[in-house]
């Protein structure tokens, strides 16, 4: 089992994959602190980065950061993505299929000059997550999801989880079918009350907490259902926070579709730290342009 510790020296890409697996949220956390002092420099530069996009782009949403999630009403500006979104997942077999979600459309079946690419860059999702973040982010990835699964699964995604590739990063969720409570919508328990959940719990590596669990010991006043018509986003820290959705539906409900956005920083386990792995690159179609500002975006630099 890997031991680690606040004063521990920069993972290996060994370490990295072992933390993924089974870390500990102690573990995490000083896990991150060690990867963000050794990148250093690159989260310096991304904090000025983000404080002159904001400058330029000073409006928009607040994510609370003690709740790590926010709900947004953005049809009109979700439009063309979702349209597009829809023609490309519409009659497409699942290129990869999890324990509670079908992928129908990888991030790489999106041309470069999409509108879906255009609005997971656009200041409207860019500007809170940088706000959120204290820095300028890297999309790293965008897939489109069906919640297929007619059976619920405790060990999947179904129930509570943390994802394991940071302890602070960023999802997009734009509903492409209207979403109710009984569709399997998305949940999340807030940022502050997760905390208490790991702790009293010992979570490590990909653990699934029952519901029962979560309302005995903060309440289920904490947790945060998003449903809503097509159009309906919803930003969520989903390696602080834990979180479900997917479940199987109603026999009335159609299929539960989104369209997701992926976010992290320098300091996700899934970066290669001084070249020790390959830079893992689902969007190749976003090609490096020479500034700062969008390199930086789309992960050609600074990571």
């Amino acid at each position: 089992m890997l031991v680690m510790n606040a004063s521990v020296t920069t993972p290996s890409k060994a370490e990295r994959i072992e933390m993924y697996r089974t870390a500990s949220w102690p573990q995490r956390l000083a896990v991150h602190d060690a990867i963000s002092a050794c990148k250093r420099e690159a989260m310096d530069a991304r904090r000025e980065l983000g404080r002159r996009y904001l400058e330029r782009h000073p409006g928009g949403a607040v994510v609370p950061y003690e709740r790590g999630s926010l709900a947004l009403d953005l049809v009109s500006e979700t439009a063309a993505a979702r349209e597009e979104a829809l023609a490309l997942s519409t009659g497409s077999p699942s290129q990869h299929e999890s324990l509670s979600l079908q992928y129908p459309v990888l991030g790489q079946d999106f041309a470069a000059g999409s509108d879906a690419i255009r609005f997971g860059l656009s200041p409207v999702v860019i500007a809170p997550i940088t706000r959120y973040f204290g820095m300028l982010p890297v999309l790293f990835n965008m897939f489109v999801t069906h919640a297929f699964k007619t059976e619920f699964n405790p060990a999947s995604p179904h129930a509570f989880h943390l994802d394991p590739e940071d302890t602070i990063s960023f999802k997009v969720f734009v509903h492409l079918t209207d979403v109710t409570s009984e569709s399997g919508p998305f949940h999340t328990l807030a940022a502050d009350a997760t905390d208490k959940v790991l702790r009293a719990v010992g979570y490590s590596g990909i653990q699934y907490i029952s519901d029962q669990q979560v309302a005995d010991l903060v309440g289920w006043d904490n947790v945060t259902e998003f449903t809503g018509p097509k159009g309906t986003v919803a930003l969520a820290d989903t390696t602080r926070c834990l979180h479900f959705g997917g479940r199987p539906r109603t026999a009335n409900q159609s299929v539960r579709s989104m369209l997701v956005y992926q976010y992290l920083l320098p300091t996700s386990l899934l970066f290669p730290i001084d070249g020790d792995a390959k830079h893992p690159r689902f969007l190749p179609q976003l090609e490096s342009r020479g500034d700062d500002e969008w390199d930086a975006l789309i992960g050609a630099k600074l990571t």
